[in-house]
Formats: C-alpha cells, sequence, structure tokens
C-alpha cells in the first residue's frame, strides 16, 4: 500500500490566527491597490500589460504564473505567505535535480538558492534566473535604468520581469508582463545592459572614457561636474556608476 502523502491543511482552518492573518492581508492588499493603480493606468495608457501581483513576495508569484499560468495562479484560493512557503521548499528538490544547470549559469551558489527557497520570506531575482535556466524559460529582467536578459531558447515567448518603483515594508515590488518587438527595442536602446546580476560593473581599467559617458547617460547620470560644469574625469565618472547601483 502506497503511503498517503502529508499535507498541511492548517493554512485553510477557520480559526482566530488565520482570521487575523486574512484580515492583515486585506488591509495591506486595498492600501496597495490604491498606490499602485496610477502604475498601471499608466501602463495601461502605453498599451503595456503589467501584472503586478497582490501578495507580498511579488517577484516570487511573478515567476510562479510565468511557470504554471495565470488560471492556475487563480486556482489558489489561499495565496499567503505560508502558501508560498510551501510552493518554494518544493523548488528545493528541483534545484538539487539540476546541478549542473546552475554551475554553468552561475547566478548564485547552491546552497544560497536553497536556503532562500526554504528560509527567506522574499525570493530574490538569482534565485528566479536560476528556475527559469532549468525551466528554459526566456527571461529579461529590468531595474530602474538597467536590464539583464536570460535568453535560453529560440521559440519560447520573452517575459519581462520589472522592478516598481513602490515604498512598502515589504521593500521591492514586482510586475510581468510578455514581451513584444517594440518593448525589446525599447529596453535594449534606452536602458544599460547588465552581463552579471553579481558584479554589475567591471573593474576600471575596462573602460574607455566614452564607455563610461555612454554608461552615465543610460542610468541618468550626470556627466557634468555642478559646480564648474566641466566634464566629469575617468575615475568621477566611475565613482558616479558605482554609487548608482
Amino acid at each position: 500500500m502506497m503511503k498517503q502523502e502529508e499535507y498541511n491543511y492548517e493554512p485553510y482552518i477557520l480559526n482566530e490566527n488565520n482570521m487575523q492573518n486574512y484580515l492583515k492581508y486585506k488591509l495591506t492588499y486595498e492600501k496597495e491597490k490604491m498606490v499602485l493603480a496610477p502604475i498601471m493606468k499608466k501602463k495601461q495608457d502605453n498599451q503595456l500589460t503589467l501584472f503586478i501581483p497582490r501578495e507580498q513576495d511579488t517577484l516570487f508569484w511573478c515567476y510562479y504564473i510565468i511557470l504554471n499560468g495565470e488560471g492556475s495562479y487563480e486556482m489558489l484560493n489561499v495565496k499567503n505567505s505560508l502558501i508560498a512557503k510551501q510552493i518554494k521548499i518544493n523548488y528545493v528538490s528541483k534545484i538539487r535535480e539540476n546541478k549542473q544547470i546552475i554551475k554553468t549559469y552561475k547566478f548564485d551558489t547552491i546552497t544560497s538558492i536553497e536556503s532562500n527557497l526554504a528560509n527567506d520570506n522574499n525570493i530574490s531575482i538569482q534565485t528566479v534566473m536560476s528556475l527559469c535556466a532549468i525551466d528554459n524559460i526566456n527571461l529579461i529582467f529590468v531595474s530602474r535604468n538597467t536590464y539583464f536578459e536570460l535568453l535560453i531558447n529560440d521559440t519560447g515567448p520573452i517575459y519581462i520581469i520589472r522592478e516598481v518603483e513602490f515604498q512598502s515594508k515589504y521593500n521591492k515590488k514586482y510586475g510581468f508582463e510578455v514581451a513584444n518587438n517594440e518593448t525589446l527595442e525599447n529596453i535594449r536602446a534606452r536602458l544599460y545592459n547588465i552581463e552579471n546580476l553579481s558584479k554589475p560593473i567591471k573593474a576600471l581599467s575596462s573602460y574607455k572614457v566614452k564607455d563610461l559617458t555612454d554608461i552615465c547617460v543610460k542610468l541618468g547620470i550626470d556627466v557634468m561636474k555642478s559646480d564648474s560644469g566641466k566634464n566629469k574625469t575617468k575615475n568621477e565618472l566611475y565613482e558616479s556608476i558605482i554609487q548608482y547601483f
């Protein structure tokens, strides 16, 4: 006889603790919805379809929907931090079964990714990129004036996860959309391409003054000195870029 799989029903039990968690979640959602409304309207006016999950760990839920589809996301009646934690812990086995892919892409160490999934409240972009590499998902991550590309197949769609400017006790917010040609062209033309998430900038000796000037322009950094109006030196340009990150 097969052993029945154990499942934690605690989050679904109608008790005082779960009721308090739900009310807290509901109040937070209503407050954040009011703040995010102008952001969503702006995206709609620009004909973009950025979806921002309302749960705490928005980056995790962006990945979950990209992987499983919006239908699977909507079918989860409860999407609180406890449910997210259970799903993340299940992903630890995916990491262990695909160690070679993790080592190939080197977004983070296996130990750090497993710890992030099992112990942290919020998933990291390094963990998301590692999971997308395993799942053969094309992803572009946009943060402020920078972007990072993970393109691993020629046939699948390209998803964009954007860091949203938003202040809350849960820190950063993220939304995602499916890329089209116009969106990709705008990102690549206007934003600075990060080649390494852990080290967005190389050593000073790797750049010429023009290279640093071009990077500053894309990052929205002034290339002129505020006191004298003269061009910044190579060292000053580089230091300004370091401070940006």
